[in-house]
């Protein structure tokens, strides 16, 4: 669906909720229009690491337009001073990605050397390329903590490390294990494994096991699953964690690859 610059009347970009890209045609009977909802863009959660941030960004849209969208993400140092801080100074360009509006276009972009404890102010910015007009226009600015990956509303808190494996004496059973930490971020959070053996294109996975924290405060817990009778050779398989609720839907971490052979 293409639409002239006099059908285009707004452009708009959002956060966590997202204000839509908006056109409109009237028609020549009196009271009578016609409205789109063409598509948003959203500042996505960030990734922290101890000096390094990755931003993210995405331009979606549920309709068949061929519009071309740009969309950029920009980061600054927040200013000192709290609620009555008005500037963190000049906004510094992460990154930024051009596509078809209709396909949805996604960015993340990570800078590095990143102060540790210093709270960084992000947004996406977007406009249409192939429009003949004003259409930019500024997200939602989110704050996130270098070296607090739980810093921030918009913030993947899950941390998952896969753990070596148990095998029995006689082979029959392997219990894959694994940690996860960020826990007190989410109203709930499950954990699963993926698994393959070597050879095979076929990859497996278990089903989900709540992972409920640990007495020591609550944030970290471990979860497991038991594989039984696995034919003989090598396996590798990682963790995955799932959080849900806490104002962050659908968080995910993943652990790295680990091995372990049945004989």
């Amino acid at each position: 669906m293409a639409l002239s610059r006099r059908e285009l009347l707004g452009y708009a970009v959002a956060g966590a909720t997202g204000t839509g890209i908006t056109a409109a045609q009237e028609r020549s009977e009196p009271g009578v229009g016609q409205r789109w909802q063409l598509g948003g863009v959203y500042a996505r959660p960030a990734r922290i690491g101890d000096t390094a941030v990755t931003f993210r960004a995405s331009a979606e849209s549920k309709y068949d337009t061929d519009y071309e969208v740009e969309v950029a993400l920009f980061y600054r140092p927040k200013a000192a001073g709290g609620a009555n801080a008005t500037t963190g100074g000049k906004w510094r360009n992460a990154g930024s990605k051009t596509g078809a509006l209709s396909e949805s276009v996604y960015l993340e972009a990570t800078v590095s050397d990143l102060e540790p404890g210093r709270t960084y102010e992000y947004r996406a910015e977007a406009y249409l390329t192939n429009y003949d007009g004003h259409s930019r226009r500024v997200s939602e600015t989110f704050a996130v903590t270098a070296g607090r990956p739980c810093s921030g509303p918009s913030t993947n808190c899950l941390r998952v490390a896969t753990r070596s494996p148990e095998v029995s004496d006689d082979g029959s059973e392997v219990t894959l294990r694994a940690t996860a930490k960020g826990l007190a971020a989410y109203d709930e959070v499950a954990g699963h494994f993926f698994y393959r053996r070597e050879g095979s294109d076929e990859k497996h996975w278990t089903d989900y096991v709540a992972v409920s924290g640990e007495s020591n405060g609550g944030d970290s817990g471990k979860f497991s699953a038991t594989l039984s009778e696995l034919p003989a050779g090598s396996y590798t398989y990682y963790a995955e964690a799932r959080g849900e609720g806490g104002g962050m839907k659908n968080m995910y971490g993943e652990g790295r690859e680990r091995a372990f052979r049945v004989e």
